[in-house]
């Protein structure tokens, strides 16, 4: 099979589209963004050698999901990204209709990566194949035959997104798959030698355990550890992404969701026992297919794509472009419930602050502005109250609190963004809100009460819509910590250098 032309196709299609995506208007000034094409789900996302890594999925040449490449950026502070030369392209018999997800890890001083082959014939029928890159100097990777070729007994080809880790001398790997009955599960493999794997059983899934029917495919499962900073104890979280899921009041509200149960991973059985409901990570509307890791002072980092499966209806494609990624968030455990706070890091990078606190009947302009984060808390809660983001005569977007239901509700109902639902959280009796919010050119992520429920939703203003106000009974406080000229001095993109003003880095 002759891929002569796989690269030269991609270098091609970069220097054809990078004009026009250039000068979009919705360009992200400090999220992970593709140069061109469509990008989807992080990948690979480690620590190596003083550096962290960031692969994800990258289509050069389109804004769908044909084409999947291995696209890579690295970072020594998770704030200014500087993209490598593209990782891995559908370039072996093994990838050649896609490189799909999977994760890193660091083995004896070398980065491995562990990916997903896909292969499809002339009428459609899926290949899987679980693949090896390895690098020495985090940037060159070697490329080995595939370690898993087939899938167990009993499930479907629909089998991939490899997640990998050690304990006691022992790999482990959970992969997404699907049992010939169409039952999304997490498939549970080990290694004594990183190359030869043992199929161990699924851990869970649909129809496993106290689930019942819980979607037709599990992608992109994630396992971890976390202390809970309140009871001292280590509790197990499983993350995946079902397919399938029927939309329950507000849950489940996009057209695939992703989300985690805590409970205890039994190695010997295999089981993970599951001890809570399923809980979405992000209430919004672009939110999917998240990956962690730990870094070197022992935080549990979770990046997602901002974007969801087959939803390529945004007016970038007009230019050239779709989708980026979340900014990073730190996870943390408090009795027995996942918090998700914007990482300490994100503080170094503020501007002048503006602020205003007191008490406003009606409405109050707060700020102009396009690019920003803004802290607000809300006190001795009474009545409904918001806030409107990028404000204009046809855009706005509006967080407000609905007293009566005891809902927070993000309402993009006003923009170029196709879904113009509502997304909603039931938040109880409150007597305080607090908010942190990052607005970016074409995004928004909402942090509410330090963490404990996240909204992530694009947003597409028109140019002129820099009106931020508020209406509300009782306020502690608002800041505007981050003015929109906030960006980093240099982005570097295949080693061309962008002049900007201030300190904010946007990513390619």
């Amino acid at each position: 099979m002759n891929f002569k032309y796989v690269k030269e196709n991609e270098e091609k299609s970069v220097a054809e589209k990078r004009k026009a995506v250039d000068s979009d208007y919705w360009r992200q000034k400090y999220h992970i963004q593709g140069i061109v094409g469509l990008i989807n789900d992080p990948n690979g996302f480690s620590q190596f050698r003083g550096e962290y890594h960031m692969f994800y999925q990258w289509n050069p040449l389109k804004t769908d999901h044909t084409a999947k490449y291995w696209a890579h950026s690295v970072s020594k502070d998770l704030l200014h990204w500087e993209r490598k030369k593209t990782a891995l392209r559908p370039e072996t018999v093994y990838s050649k209709n896609g490189v799909y997800s999977g994760s890193g890890l660091v083995i004896d001083d070398k980065l491995y990566l562990f990916y997903t082959g896909n292969v499809k014939d002339e009428e459609g029928n899926r290949d899987s194949y679980q693949c090896i890159a390895i690098s020495t100097d985090g940037e060159n990777f070697k490329r080995i035959e595939p370690v898993i070729t087939n899938q167990p007994d009993g499930y479907t080809r629909h089998i991939r997104d490899p997640k990998v880790w050690e304990k006691d001398g022992i790999y482990y790997m959970v992969l997404g798959i699907q049992s010939k009955e169409l039952k999304g599960k997490v498939a549970f493999y080990s290694s004594e030698n990183i190359y030869d794997w043992k199929f161990l059983g699924e851990i869970a899934g649909a129809d496993k355990g106290k689930l019942g029917d819980f979607g037709y495919m599990w992608e992109c499962p994630d396992y971890f550890q976390l202390k809970d900073e309140k009871t001292g104890e280590t509790a197990d979280v499983l993350a995946a992404c079902p397919q399938g899921l029927e939309p329950q009041e507000d849950l489940y509200n996009n057209k695939y969701q992703s989300g985690y149960f805590i409970g205890k991973l039994n190695y010997n059985k295999p089981e993970f026992i599951i001890e809570t409901d399923f809980k979405e990570f992000d209430r919004g509307h672009d939110f999917y297919a998240p990956q962690s890791m730990e870094d070197d002072k022992r935080r549990r980092i979770l990046i997602g794509w901002m974007g969801i499966p087959e939803e390529e209806d945004y007016p970038t494609t007009e230019n050239g472009w779709l989708h980026c990624l979340t900014l990073p968030r730190e996870l943390k455990l408090e009795n027995g419930k996942l918090y998700q706070v914007p990482i300490e890091e994100m503080e170094k990078i503020r501007g002048e602050k503006s602020e205003f606190s007191g008490v406003i009947k009606g409405k109050k302009e707060i700020s102009n502005g396009t690019v920003y984060e803004l802290k607000a808390e809300f006190s001795n809660i009474s009545s409904d109250f918001g806030i409107k983001l990028r404000a204009g005569e046809n855009s706005e977007t509006v967080l407000k609190f609905d007293y009566e239901s005891k809902k927070f509700i993000l309402d993009r109902g006003k923009g170029k963004q196709p879904d113009k639902s509502l997304r909603k959280v039931y938040l109880g009796e409150i007597n305080t809100l607090s908010m942190r919010i990052f607005v970016d050119n074409s995004s928004v992520e909402v942090f509410i009460n330090n963490g404990e429920e996240v909204f992530s939703s694009r947003i597409f203003p028109e140019k002129n819509a820099d009106k931020n106000k508020t209406a509300t009974s009782n306020i502690t406080f608002i800041q505007i910590l981050c003015p929109s000229n906030f960006y980093y001095t240099f982005l570097y993109t295949n080693n061309r250098v962008h002049n900007y003003k201030g300190r904010q880095v946007a990513t390619a």
